[in-house]
């Protein structure tokens, strides 16, 4: 922590505050909600709406009810730049931002692990952007992160899991796994 705080710098802090303003302001949560709820409707992704909801939900009472219980103190005044309330172990925020982008990851059936990859590159870059902002501004230390993200992953497998669609195509169009099972088109 004291490496991080040694390093700071007005650029980086600017931006870190930004995003944590971003992702703790009401009124711009509200926005973020209503631009998802748009995109879900246009492209009548009710699945992964689904999932994305239950992830959150799920995630952020975990979390409540983990900080009670292991009830770890936040970093000191003098490392801080922000100053947050509560208990800090596991971060609400990695564990939100990560079930998040983990539903939505699993609860879509993708077309290709090609089309999966950018998807999914960009959703961990944005949830790993929360952890460091927060370390960075003193809010968490390392490993509530750690915790906060290894919470919103499981949780959020498992909501993107039980909400994700029925398989495309005809049954018997996805391989079996079998060795003698040639691909069609060979």
């Amino acid at each position: 922590m004291h490496l991080i705080t040694a390093h700071r710098s007005d650029w980086a802090t600017g931006a870190a505050r930004t995003l944590m303003w971003i992702g703790t302001t009401p009124a711009a949560l509200a926005v973020i909600a209503l631009l998802a709820v748009l995109v879900v409707v246009a492209r009548r992704a009710y699945r992964q709406g689904a999932a994305v909801v239950l992830a959150v939900a799920t995630a952020g009472v975990a979390a409540r009810l983990l900080k009670e219980v292991i009830d770890r103190a936040r970093p000191p005044a003098d490392l801080a730049l922000v100053h947050l309330a509560g208990a800090s172990m596991p971060s609400t925020h990695a564990a939100l931002t990560s079930a998040a982008a983990t539903a939505v990851l699993l609860a879509t059936r993708w077309t290709s692990s090609r089309a999966r990859f950018p998807w999914a590159l960009a959703l961990a870059a944005g949830a790993a952007l929360v952890g460091v902002c927060m370390v960075y501004l003193g809010g968490h230390w390392p490993t509530d992160i750690v915790a906060g993200w290894a919470l919103g992953i499981t949780l959020g497998a498992g909501a993107g899991l039980l909400c994700r669609g029925p398989r495309s195509g005809r049954r018997g169009d996805e391989p079996t796994g079998r060795r003698d099972e040639q691909p069609q088109g060979s």
